[in-house]
């Protein structure tokens, strides 16, 4: 049962992140209200949350200024409000004179934010701190590109400046629903550059860090509204799909309390309030963390800060509730969280290509395990997500295969656009 005597809780967007945040308070009675702007998505079906359909921040921002306005007005208290998206970022920030009288925002001040949404203003603030980073070089004309294939030494990465631009519009499908790009020469940095330009000239080079993706380890932390450091967790990137420069589909908690010293750093130089996801990597030539990125909000793996005891999303409620943030214990690592229908779509696409890897994708997600949709207590996001998306898609693709295979021995459909691309060796 809710508590009404407690502020609301609003939550923007339901996928992973947001299905995590509605669970984390509705668990202990704080009424959440879920905002979602498209219908039939798993989260939409959470006992946890009273769901409303609302504009997008993304495609109609201005609409859901008014919609959020007039929500306000229903609200008994003035509520919390989180992001789960970097467009919920750029929409809050921008409307943030007219939401802060009726909402308290989850989210660092504008200041900290274009630093964290900035892959290059993220590297100088690293270097500031004297925090190890990738060399990187930031491409925003012919000369600058021209200087970056001279001076990189590949592989390295190519980025966008920053992340929500490439998902803007149809610039999604110019980048090929890419997150980031290896490239092993300077021809081939040339010949993705002149692709992605047509999305954004704006991008950012970095040599590549080596290692596989369970190098990649999150110092995860809240720091509270004085800008004092609250509570931290660490996870570990187990599987990535695809690899190299996908999304973690099987992280696990660990214990990394190194990395909580320059964290901390890192955002106090920035003046960072708010939830923070700090990602970096092993390098083990250097040995050294050096520093990927900053994510200032909620993101997908949240749930695992619960799980070892350090819960960030109810930490974050108290503060901006006025409540007092109790105390954190230290986290017990030991828990894995996995994203099940990435992992199951991955599974069968694997299983249909007699991939050799299949075995140790299910060794690596053995353990204690919490799931990005699947929970006893609230099982109708799953159950919505297998009727609603997986049969249907695992039904259309089993059939583009039977026709390749019938009409054209020779040639094999690809199950997913994506399925080519891995890591660059």
């Amino acid at each position: 049962m809710n508590n009404p005597n407690l502020p609301t809780a609003i939550v923007l967007n339901l996928f992973y992140t947001g299905l995590g945040i509605a669970r984390s308070l509705g668990e202990r009675g704080i009424p959440v209200i879920g905002l979602t702007a498209q219908r039939g998505i798993y989260g939409n079906f959470t006992r946890y949350a009273r769901v409303l359909t609302s504009p997008d921040s993304r495609e109609n921002p201005e609409a859901l200024l008014a919609f959020l306005l007039h929500l306000a007005r229903e609200l008994a208290s003035r509520a919390v409000i989180f992001p789960t998206r970097d467009d919920d970022l750029v929409f809050l920030d921008r409307y943030r004179a007219a939401l802060e009288p009726h909402f308290s925002i989850v989210a660092p001040d504008h200041a900290a934010l274009e630093t964290c949404l900035s892959k290059w203003d993220t590297h100088q603030a690293a270097v500031r701190a004297g925090i190890p980073a990738p060399k990187s070089w930031l491409i925003e004309t012919s000369e600058s590109l021209e200087q970056a294939m001279r001076e990189a030494r590949f592989p390295c990465v190519l980025k966008p400046l920053s992340s929500h631009h490439w998902r803007q519009g149809a610039n999604w499908q110019i980048v090929g629903a890419r997150k980031a790009i290896g490239v092993r020469s300077a021809a081939e940095l040339e010949a993705q550059y002149d692709s992605i330009a047509r999305a954004d000239r704006r991008a950012i080079l970095e040599e590549m860090v080596p290692g596989a993706d369970d190098c990649l380890v999150i110092a995860a932390c809240y720091i509270d509204r004085r800008s004092r450091w609250a509570a931290a967790f660490n996870t570990q990137k187990l599987v990535q799909i695809p690899e190299g420069f996908g999304t973690g589909c099987i992280v696990q908690s660990v214990n990394r309390p190194e990395l909580f010293p320059p964290t901390a750093r890192l955002l106090e130089t920035i003046g960072f309030q708010g939830i923070a996801e700090v990602e970096y990597k092993w390098d083990a030539v250097a040995g050294e963390f050096k520093l990927i990125e900053i994510n200032p909000r909620p993101w997908d793996q949240h749930r695992l800060g619960k799980a070892c005891g350090v819960d960030l999303i109810y930490l974050a409620y108290c503060d901006h509730a006025g409540l007092g943030i109790p105390p954190a214990p230290d986290p017990a690592p030991g828990h894995k969280w996995i994203a099940e229908d990435t992992l199951v779509t991955a599974a069968v696409r694997m299983l249909w290509n007699r991939d050799a890897r299949l075995p140790e994708i299910f060794r690596r997600a053995r353990g204690k395990r919490l799931y990005a949709v699947w929970s006893w207590r609230d099982p109708l996001p799953l159950i919505a997500y297998v009727f609603t998306r997986f049969l249907p898609e695992l039904t259309a693709a089993v059939w583009r295969k039977f026709r390749a295979a019938a009409f054209s021995p020779r040639a094999e459909a690809p199950l997913s656009h994506q399925q080519s691309r891995g890591p660059v060796q």
